[in-house]
């Protein structure tokens, strides 16, 4: 006992503030957006994305048994980021709420992995209420969640026969939700599953709950004792349904849905939660369809804060009026789309678009020719970019939607955005064709006040090796090396001319990164490294005072791009 009890005494002893910043360290860190929920503990593998979250959360709470003084000071980093995967642990985290308000204020990071209108998620709602629904309490008090929180109860207790025999309840997973974010009243970064189908509801009682209570909100006068809900909030992630996502994706796929006609998360479908929301600055999604703009359909839209509808039809009116950060995972946007979003949030200053191959959708597209297209990109951006920050989107191909870049497929705004730093960048964006690449000077087509800028080795007729390349042979991939002599001269001459003008024209530039995404055009397996080529155009830069990095994409040991892996100056919130 002594031996066991020796480094908790040790650690007692300690000042507050020093115990404090140890336990921090246990604080979870959740998994990236679009992760899939985890298996049990037990069948986790060390470098699993929930491993370590699980690990940590275990770990706060054997400390909160070591003893009193350490429990005070763990107790509430349990709460600090909360994850929930499963219907039970949603449920009893709202009556862990309901009994102890208290809590929801420690929490600043909370997600939900469920989709809310799930069939099977509001079946296991149905078996779980009847179960756990005398265990529930509402806290005392005259507090408007408290009160609305006994109502609630008094309503679930009446209908506990009819959850028995299977009816009903299938807004109830959408109102825990609700009542949950409410409580939540210091929550910074919320995250959310959605639907990717439309055979699935979208939220439409969570946007209209929240829209409800934020509007009671703004009219109630304002009370240092009661804080605000909602108001804390300042990122949102909206996931699409990465387990049904996953079943599409599968060649046998069996899915009930039968893919229908949408496929991805619908953030416009959202608009009312954004309105909800008054100090949202940041919007991050994964697999959204790629719809930004406002478009009528057959559904009712959730009702806005102040209890009217939005107007699809009224384009003039941004839905995203305060948003500063767009982090697009996996989109199937075009850049079309891109146009819309630039529109529908006129202060936004990040823009990063990784995409998610769909060749079905974009074999339906044909620009007919390479006139610049009224929605492009490049319009988008001279229209509605100009507080532009940092822009990194890419695509795999741009077959057939040429025009919706910009002039013959090329970015041609670029210099007409003085407030944009940070640029990552294909170089078929710039010049559209390899032949174009000794025709205009680089730096003629980038943005005058640079600090940052990536340039990416991406060329479209690439799309057509990615499937070939990890079953290259030696003599394939010299071949291949050989047959690019011309391209390396010409690349390596302009990058050359722009490190020697760049000091004049960019002097705010710091760092160029090259990143090639086929290795074999500057690689020979065995004889010639990637830094080979890149050795005199290094000391170029270095003489002008800016760092030059060169770096390549492994793509002979994957099948497909991970163009997220080549995103070296945008990390997402």
């Amino acid at each position: 006992m002594a031996d066991f009890h020796g480094p908790a005494r040790v650690l007692a002893a300690m000042p507050p503030e020093i115990i404090s910043s140890i336990f921090e360290c246990l604080i979870p860190q959740p998994p990236e957006i679009g992760e899939t929920k985890p298996v049990s503990y037990n069948q986790m593998i060390a470098d699993e994305p929930w491993f370590n979250f699980t690990r940590c959360h275990r770990g706060l709470r054997s400390l909160c048994l070591v003893s009193r003084r350490l429990s005070q000071t763990a107790f509430p980093l349990l709460y600090r980021t909360v994850a929930v995967w499963d219907e039970k642990s949603m449920l009893l985290f709202f009556r862990t709420l309901c009994n102890n308000p208290s809590y929801g204020t420690w929490t600043r990071y909370f997600s939900c992995h469920l989709t809310l209108t799930s069939n099977a998620v509001i079946r296991e709602f149905r078996d779980l209420i009847p179960r756990y629904l005398t265990t529930f309490s509402a806290a005392e008090g005259v507090e408007p969640m408290v009160m609305a929180t006994g109502r609630l109860l008094v309503l679930l207790h009446g209908s506990v026969r009819d959850l028995v025999a299977g009816r009903g309840g299938e807004r109830l997973p959408q109102i825990f939700l609700t009542f949950i974010l409410a409580y939540l009243s210091k929550v910074e970064t919320v995250l959310i599953q959605v639907p990717v189908s439309d055979d699935q509801e979208e939220y439409q009682v969570l946007c209209e709950q929240i829209a409800g209570i934020s509007h009671y909100d703004a009219m109630a006068p304002e009370s240092e004792s009661s804080p605000r809900p909602f108001h804390s909030i300042r990122t949102l992630a909206i996931q699409g349904d990465p387990e049904l996502l996953a079943e599409f994706e599968k060649e046998d796929c069996e899915c009930e849905h039968d893919h229908s006609d949408v496929w991805g998360a619908q953030p416009r479908k959202y608009a009312s939660l954004f309105a909800s929301l008054p100090n949202l600055t940041t919007l991050e999604v994964s697999s959204d369809d790629g719809v930004w703009s406002m478009m009528p359909d057959d559904e009712t839209w959730p009702l806005m804060p102040d209890g009217t509808n939005p107007d699809p039809f009224n384009f003039d009116k941004p839905f995203l009026p305060n948003l500063r950060h767009v982090f697009l995972h996996d989109s199937i946007a075009y850049p079309g789309d891109l146009h819309y979003l630039l529109l529908q949030a006129p202060k936004l200053e990040t823009l990063y678009m990784a995409p998610r191959g769909d060749y079905a959708l974009k074999a339906s597209v044909d620009d007919n020719g390479l006139a610049e297209h009224p929605d492009s990109l490049n319009n988008g951006l001279i229209n509605h970019g100009k507080n532009l920050r940092t822009l990194d989107v890419s695509w795999e191909d741009i077959s057939g939607f040429v025009s919706l870049v910009g002039p013959d497929g090329r970015l041609n705004a670029l210099p007409q955005l003085p407030s944009l730093r940070s640029l990552c960048i294909q170089l078929a964006m710039l010049y559209g064709t390899p032949q174009a690449v000794l025709e205009t000077p680089l730096v003629d087509l980038l943005p005058p006040n640079l600090t940052e800028l990536t340039l990416i080795d991406w060329w479209w007729h690439h799309v057509e090796l990615i499937d070939t390349i990890p079953d290259w042979k030696v003599e394939d991939k010299v071949r291949y090396y050989q047959s690019q002599h011309h391209y390396r001269v010409q690349a390596l001459r302009t990058l050359t001319e722009f490190a020697r003008e760049v000091v004049a024209r960019l002097p705010q530039l710091k760092k160029v990164v090259f990143l090639v995404q086929i290795p074999w055009t500057w690689i020979l397996e065995g004889a010639v490294p990637l830094e080979f080529h890149f050795e005199v155009l290094k000391g170029v830069f270095q003489e002008e005072g800016i760092a030059f990095f060169v770096e390549s994409d492994e793509l002979a040991d994957a099948v497909c791009l991970q163009f997220s892996l080549a995103r070296s100056s945008i990390h997402p919130v």
